[in-house]
Order: C-alpha cells, then structure tokens, then sequence
C-alpha cells in the first residue's frame, strides 16, 4: 500500500493533571480575550477536569475542559457536565483536534455517570457542535455572577444527550452557578 494515501494517525489524548494560563497561552497566544467571549460580560468558572493533546515535541495543541454544571430547568433539578475551554492552536485547526478532545472529554463524562453535557459557545461555533451531537437550548438561560446577581447568557446554549433516551426537559433554564 502507499503511505502517501494512508491516514494520519489519530491524535492521542490526554487527561491533564492541571490547565494553566501558560498552557492556554502555549495554545492561543498571549492576549487579553483568547477565547473571544469577553463581550458577554461573565465571569466564568475554571474546569475541574482537562484533556489536551500535544504534538511529538511536547507543545500543547488542543484542550478541552469539563465542570459539573448544577441546572434548573423547567423547575426541575439536575446536574450536567459543563463542557468548556475548548480549544486548538491556530496553526494546527481543521485536522480534527477538537473533535478527538472534546470527544474524550464526553466519553468520561459518560464514565461518571452523567446523562448531559452543556456548553454556551459563539454562534459561529454552532454548526461544529451540532456535528458533535449537541443541540440548541431554546429557552432563555440564565446563569449566575458575583454577589446572587443573575444575568441572561447572551451566547448560544447547547446540550447533548451522554446515554441513550437522555432527553432535555422543557422549560426556562437557570444555571445555578457561575458559567463554565
């Protein structure tokens, strides 16, 4: 067979112990809004868990973090994996490293039991994660910010089913904590 028509190996990823500024920055470069989402005015909460992948010389390429997201919606209680900081250097975008990452990601969602996952991301950004299995929220969501106050998420909310028949229910969502 000819290797010049053979695929690329797949990237391998990663669980980070940890995801620091200097990681984001060894991803996006320095700068003061990296993942463009400082006009929603938010403070955003840090993941908890994280998962990248580096190149052969060790440079950190993509990363992908997750948080538990405790919701109420439609009056009803429940818990999500908050998916969040995603990520890949502009050099390396389009060969599939956010899918990989993200979908590690979800498999160890799945691993802990969880049903959802939720993300809030930048319209542009929609139709990669509708091509991930994530779905758009419809109602209104809030989420909450320093001192109780709570604030009306201005970017895109989309959720994914983790296990068979998981659904999303009906109604006005709040998150209740800061956003991840």
């Amino acid at each position: 067979m000819d290797d010049r028509f053979a695929a690329p190996p797949a990237p391998v990823v990663e669980r980070l112990p940890q995801y620091t500024r200097a990681d984001q920055e060894e991803i996006l470069g320095p700068g003061d809004d990296p993942y463009g989402v400082a006009y929603a005015g938010l403070t955003w909460l840090t993941k908890e868990i994280h998962f990248g992948i580096r190149a052969t010389d060790g440079r950190l390429l993509a990363h992908t973090g997750l948080l538990p997201a405790p919701l109420t919606v439609g009056g009803t209680d429940f818990q999500a994996i908050g998916v969040g900081g995603v990520c890949v250097a502009l050099d390396r975008r389009g060969g599939g490293l956010a899918r990989a990452v993200v979908g590690t990601a979800l498999d160890h969602a799945r691993s802990l039991g969880h049903r959802h996952a939720l993300l809030f991301c930048r319209p542009p950004l929609v139709p990669f994660y509708r091509g991930l299995g994530f779905r758009e929220v419809e109602p209104e969501v809030t989420v909450e910010q320093p001192e109780g106050r709570l604030a009306t998420m201005p970017m895109r909310t989309m959720w994914a089913p983790l296990v068979p028949g998981a659904e999303w229910p009906e109604g006005p969502v709040r998150l209740r904590s800061l956003p991840m």
